[in-house]
């Protein structure tokens, strides 16, 4: 497990949230999920559902203070699980693809959290059909685009740049 590299993203996803909920970003996209997926990247379900239980209890902290605490910890801990057994059962290297895969991976989280509130509160109260959608899109391609630029060898890039400058 890489806990800087987690922490890092996580600190990085609180201040992106806080951010966009103070500029009343309608349909941000699920910062939280996107640490998650990073650490599910290599197949490993434990490291991702490890990575999942703080990015959910802060998310909870966030987003609903007056709610049952662990809800989006569970979801989080379930959907890191998910996106894990898929990257270690399939090869995902086009960021379209990867990008689906998140879209998706929010529309499991959503579903799982209106089950969990609709079974543990008695309420039924499922997200608008077109703020889920819209957070699902712009949460698959930031993440598209977050894995094509991870993949850009941008070290290589700037050896390159310096090698032609000094001759």
């Amino acid at each position: 497990m890489k806990p800087l590299r987690v922490a890092i993203g996580l600190s990085l996803a609180v201040l992106a949230t806080l951010a966009l909920g103070a500029l009343h970003v309608p349909a941000p996209p699920d910062f939280f999920l996107l640490v998650v997926a990073d650490m599910a990247r290599g197949g490993a379900p434990i490291p991702a559902m490890l990575v999942g239980l703080p990015a959910g209890l802060l998310e909870d902290a966030l987003l609903a203070p007056g709610r049952l605490l662990g809800l989006h910890a569970f979801t989080k801990i379930l959907v890191g699980y998910l996106l894990a057994t898929v990257g270690a059962r399939m090869v995902v290297e086009k960021p379209v693809a990867v990008g689906g895969l998140l879209a998706g991976a929010v529309l499991t989280d959503a579903a799982a959290l209106t089950f969990l509130l609709w079974v543990l509160k008695g309420n039924y109260l499922p997200p608008s059909p077109w703020m889920l959608a819209a957070r699902a899109l712009t949460t698959g391609v930031l993440g598209g685009l977050l894995y094509a630029a991870s993949r850009v060898p941008w070290r290589q890039r700037r050896e390159e740049r310096r090698r032609v400058r000094m001759t």
